[in-house]
């Protein structure tokens, strides 16, 4: 049997490219999942006086 060399190392790239990405998008969405959060938690504190009638 004889390994196409040139298929596989395309075929190694291909798939350390997709796990990259698949890396970046959940990076991306703790990111934006921390800030959410933080925002959330911002504006809550501050409407949260007003109401104390």
């Amino acid at each position: 049997m004889r390994v196409n060399w040139e298929a596989f190392t395309s075929g190694i790239n291909v798939a350390l490219l997709g796990l990259a990405g698949v890396f970046t998008v959940l990076i991306l969405f703790y990111i934006v999942t921390k800030l959410l959060l933080y925002f959330s938690n911002k504006f809550d504190k501050g409407d949260s006086n007003t109401n104390n009638a």
